[in-house]
């Protein structure tokens, strides 16, 4: 469990300059006075707040211990040292003395805890200082009974001791932490929930508002004054939209936060409430243990942002921009970037990590006998293109001029030794070193020559400090567009693909239209990102904007400044570079739509200028427009994982209220008639008309794709145009080799196992839109998005998750025939909340599967045509060539029939195993849940005010969400 990145600390005793001091020496600064107050001085509660390591920690130092504070007045002290600490402290430091410690502070102590909460005690540490060390020892606070080994032993013997309070030790800050860590994580990470303390009617619950004796909540007041002026600045109206957004989720996040923890704290709260229950109701109160502590869970899905691009279009510094690093991933400017997947997300260490992931020595040994047969064709014969790639690999590895045999290359014992690790990993505190350090594992350089290693690398991932700007729950996938084939890489290229909820295409400004490149990727992969993947957003990134030659500009378009309305001539570059911005977003959405039927969001970025900032303003840059896009998808998931928690959160609740004189009986018959009726009208009546109109889309998709099968196979295997076939006969053979696949390095690509796939796929493709929507926030599908189609044009209830949302046992009646209507209430809401909580594991297992089903067909035709290959492989010598193209023909014709059907069979028995599969987990999960709430049981305890919280905490929540318009 991590420790939280803001730690608020309650600093409690008798001394208040000691409390002042520690405080004081925990910030590393003179935050607290030191001196003694004036007898008058009103007691106020301090806090402070500073960046201590890679945490922001709030510390709250009141003066509870005043012998002169009256019972209403220590109430009202309490009461806004629980507000200064909101949502909840996370540890009281009990700052005492031994020598002046009596059984009347002890008892003090006790009940000026008890005043924050029940639990406070469990969140107390007791630390001393140096002074009083000859006190302090382990047989003392153990074997003493005086009040002061006590109180230790009452706060779980958790003591501290500082050798100094008046000079910075950041070693003894850090040992404090980490026995505060310790505590946190026995208390389940959570901070405590307070209870908000009575005050005497006509008191102040704020007393001492002075501004000279608040002392150190100074920097409070300035704090508190900008969020309120942050406040209504967000809510002012502004010409910048995204300005007026971004200031919304700032002013919102902490609070957004803060309510999701004192949420947390709510359920930890009442899981220690069943410590003291009655065991004799021990397996229900098993059950709602097990159900609280899954809440605690923390989801492990990401998204994934795929970015594409070819070497030299800006793709790196693109990224090394969006995360405020000038350079952690390697650029080519001085080295060519290689085909390494690279995937980049942030971690909650302060360091940055890389971890390089290795294929297997089988596999290298495999590829580098096919390198080595590949440079040993003869010059006439030969394919350059596969010969450079072959020449590249083996001296990035070997060293230059590496004529071995192949026995000789693999005795190579630091390739050997690397291939035998797997993985490896590096961390540094600093991006560029991290950088140095995995370059030779990315990219490719002459001068580097056998000490590069990125033709054995699979992908490399690189972790980086939660606090730098990408949000926690993306990761950016840098997949690269084109670059050398290798199988390993290939199929986890794809895998990946399929993973990504949105997609980005860079290509560099001056040839975002007219290179093939950018738009064949979009063309390539449309159906693996969308019927067989999750992307539900495309972005065009045109890069290098601060690229422009502006006489030459103006002139080709015919400016003057008038029309650009420049008013100095430093001001000539910047009004170009926006005009031109804004014809390329013009021009690349018109041809993405007509040409792709698609309408992707267009961003025109500058990284340079984003770092220097000498022609264009850092808006104008658009990393803060591409940085705000991350922001949304980040609160989009955070908003969904926190509105499921306080779903979950509440049905526990409700079961814990239900009262046990009812009529289970009764209700559990209905109930459990409910279950068998509701499944068997969604199978039979909903979901087996899908299953039908499904196998009659891929009956016609079997016909088509078996009629055209022999043609695209000599399509895709024959010389292309304009080539005589000298070296082609190494394509052929290395398509062969690789099972159907060939990829060159100027991004040539022959994919026979997807061109046969594609007609049967196509005759799919619009039913699996409608059974299987990739969903954005507004409900709409991706396909309908990037169509242009309306909400309205879609048919309502199409889809299979929509048909499963209908599923409900809990539309009984119970105001009608039972004694106890409410008490039924609270049982069929802790059903409805399992209920909720099935429908969205039942949607993350539809879109699994449907990539499965929508892949089967590609895996299918791959596997029946691996015996073609391999046998085509086998030719050689003198007219090998065209005996290669006859075998490939031959074999697809022996299996066009079977091998489709064979996809279609495979497609619908996972379909029947996914509605069996999902049948299984709602009958299964909501007959434990009926079996325990409906159970006859003593189990009692009210949690009325923790469903009323909760209810209050969910509201504002969602209240809390800004608006994205």
């Amino acid at each position: 469990m991590s420790p939280p990145p803001n730690l608020r600390i309650v600093l409690l005793g008798k001394n208040e300059l000691d409390n002042a001091r520690v405080g004081n020496l925990i910030l590393g600064r003179d935050a607290f006075q030191t001196e003694a107050l004036e007898a008058s001085e009103e007691q106020v509660s301090e806090r402070v707040r500073g960046q201590v390591g890679d945490r922001l920690v709030t510390i709250v130092n009141p003066d509870l211990f005043h012998p002169g504070l009256l019972p209403h007045e220590l109430s009202a002290q309490i009461t806004e040292c629980v507000d200064l600490s909101a949502p909840g402290p996370h540890v009281f430091i009990l700052v005492l003395q031994p020598e002046n410690f009596s059984e009347e502070d002890r008892n003090k102590v006790k009940s000026i805890l008890g005043m924050f909460s029940y639990e406070a005690i469990n969140y107390t540490i007791v630390l001393t200082t140096v002074r009083s060390a000859r006190h302090v020892s382990e047989s003392f606070t153990v074997k003493r009974e005086d009040s002061f080994a006590l109180i230790i032993n009452e706060c779980g013997m958790r003591h501290h001791m500082f050798d100094t309070i008046d000079r910075f030790d950041q070693n003894q800050v850090v040992k404090l932490f980490e026995r505060v860590d310790s505590m946190m994580k026995r208390n389940g990470g959570r901070y405590l929930t307070c209870k908000k303390t009575e005050t005497m009617t006509g008191t102040s619950l704020h007393l001492g508002v002075k501004p000279l004796q608040k002392r150190g909540r100074e920097e409070d007041l300035a704090e508190d004054e900008e969020m309120q002026k942050k406040r209504r600045e967000a809510l002012r109206p502004s010409q910048d939209p995204t300005v007026t957004h971004q200031l919304r989720n700032s002013v919102w996040k902490e609070s957004k936060e803060s309510v999701r923890e004192h949420a947390q704290g709510v359920m930890v709260q009442v899981q220690n409430k069943l410590d003291h229950c009655d065991r004799s109701s021990a397996t229900l109160i098993d059950y709602i243990r097990t159900s609280i502590q899954d809440l605690q869970k923390k989801p492990t899905q990401k998204i994934i942002i795929g970015v594409f691009g070819q070497t030299g279009c800006g793709k790196s510094s693109l990224l090394n921009a969006i995360l405020g690093e000038y350079e952690l991933l390697p650029t080519a400017t001085l080295g060519a970037c290689t085909s390494v997947i690279i995937q980049v997300e942030a971690k909650t260490e302060s360091n940055y990590r890389a971890t390089i992931d290795f294929i297997s020595k089988e596999e290298w040994h495999k590829e580098l006998k096919c390198l080595l047969h590949d440079l040993a064709e003869p010059e006439d014969k030969r394919n350059k293109d596969i010969c450079k790639m072959a020449e590249d690999k083996i001296e990035a590895l070997y060293g230059p001029e590496s004529r071995k045999s192949f026995k000789e290359l693999i005795s190579d014992h630091k390739i050997a030794d690397l291939l035998s690790l797997g993985t490896k990993s590096f961390s540094h505190p600093q991006a560029l070193a991290l950088s140095e350090e995995i370059k030779p594992y990315v990219w490719h350089h002459e001068d580097d020559l056998g000490n590069l290693y990125w033709p054995i690398v699979k992908a490399v991932k690189i972790e980086v400090p939660k606090q730098k700007e990408l949000p926690e729950n993306i990761v950016l996938v840098d997949l690269p567009g084109t670059g050398d084939y290798n199988q390993t890489r290939d199929e986890m290229w794809k895998q990946m693909l399929r993973e990504c909820t949105a997609v980005w295409i860079v290509s560099d400004i001056n040839r975002a239209l007219s290179e093939k490149a950018p738009w064949e990727i979009l063309d390539r992969n449309m159906t693996y990102m969308m019927q067989g993947g999750e992307c539900t957003s495309i972005a065009f990134i045109c890069t290098k904007t601060d690229n422009l030659e502006v006489q030459s500009y103006m002139s080709s378009q015919k400016l003057t400044d008038e029309k650009l309305q420049v008013t100095n001539n430093s001001d000539r570059k910047r009004k170009c570079i926006l005009h031109r911005n804004g014809k390329a977003k013009d021009q690349v959405k018109k041809k993405a739509n007509k040409e792709y039927g698609v309408k992707p969001l267009v961003f025109t970025v500058s990284s340079h200028e984003f770092w220097s900032e000498k022609k264009l303003e850092q808006k104008d840059t658009e990393i803060p427009a591409l940085r705000e896009a991350l922001k949304t998808f980040n609160d989009s998931y955070t908003n969904k994982v926190a509105k499921q928690y306080f779903s979950s959160a509440i049905g526990i609740l409700h079961l814990i209220q239900a009262p046990t004189n009812i009529d289970r009986s009764k209700l559990h018959s209905e109930l459990t008639k409910k279950l068998e009726d509701e499944w068997k009208n969604l199978r039979q009546n909903r979901l087996r008309p899908f299953y039908n109109q499904l196998e009659k889309s891929l009956s016609v998709g079997v016909q088509k794709a078996a009629k055209k099968c022999v043609e695209i196979t000599s399509e895709q295997v024959k010389v292309p145009p304009g080539k005589d076939g000298r070296g082609y006969h190494q394509t052929l053979s290395a398509l062969c080799r690789n099972k159907g696949y060939f990829r060159s390095r100027d991004g040539e690509t022959r994919d026979l196992n997807r061109a046969l796939a594609v007609v049967m796929q196509n005759s799919i493709n619009k039913k699996f839109n409608n059974l299987f929507p990739n969903e954005v926030r507004t409900g709409q599908s991706v396909q309908e998005k990037i169509k242009g189609q309306s909400v309205q044009e879609k048919i309502k209830g199409e889809s299979v998750q929509e048909k499963i949302n209908e599923f409900s046992i809990c539309s009984i009646n119970v105001s009608e025939g039972y004694s106890k209507p409410e008490a039924m209430t609270h049982i069929l809401n802790f059903l409805k909340a399992k209920e909720a909580k099935l429908k969205e594991k039942a949607h993350e297992d539809i879109l699994k599967t449907k990539k499965d089903m929508y892949a089967s067909i590609e895996d299918t035709v791959k596997e029946e045509m691996i015996a073609g290959y391999t046998e085509a492989e086998k030719q050689t010598g003198p007219g090998s060539m065209e005996e290669k193209i006859k075998v490939l023909k031959k074999h697809a014709e022996s299996v066009k029939c079977t091998m489709f059907n064979k996809a279609k069979s495979k497609i619908l028995n996972v379909f029947n195993q996914l509605m069996n599969q999902i049948e299984f987990d709602f009958k299964t999960t909501l007959q434990e849940a009926m079996a325990h709430a409906l159970s006859e049981s003593t189990f009692s305890m009210d949690v009325s005010s923790e469903i009323e919280k909760m209810e209050e905490l969910s509201a504002q929540h969602e209240d809390s969400i800004p608006s994205t318009e």
